[in-house]
């Protein structure tokens, strides 16, 4: 099942929890339980888009230290990437 994920993640799509759940044959909620045991190991980490980059900064106002995302929105979007040692361990144990 890891490994699977981590292979989804390497692709670099853009997936919804259910896409990505549907193309793995898992549940929303296995999913979110993997993510999460993964994020714990180290192999993905959690990334949100669209929240204020620091305290200083809002959707009237920029503390001027963001890393360039572009992206001023209300909304916060969660996505999972794959991390330096996920991508090891995928290097090691590849279609498993």
């Amino acid at each position: 099942m890891l490994t699977g994920i981590m292979e989804v993640l390497s692709r670099k799509e853009s997936l919804s929890m259910t896409q990505l759940a549907t193309e793995l044959g898992y549940s929303v909620r296995e999913l979110e339980s993997a993510l999460e045991q993964m994020e714990h190991m180290g192999y993905v980490r959690r990334e949100i888009l669209g929240q204020a980059c620091s305290p200083g900064c809002g959707i009237d106002q920029c503390s001027g230290h963001c890393e360039g995302c572009g992206f001023l929105s209300t909304e916060a979007f969660t996505f999972w990437v794959l991390t330096e040692k996920g991508q090891i361990i995928l290097r090691q144990y590849p279609g498993r």
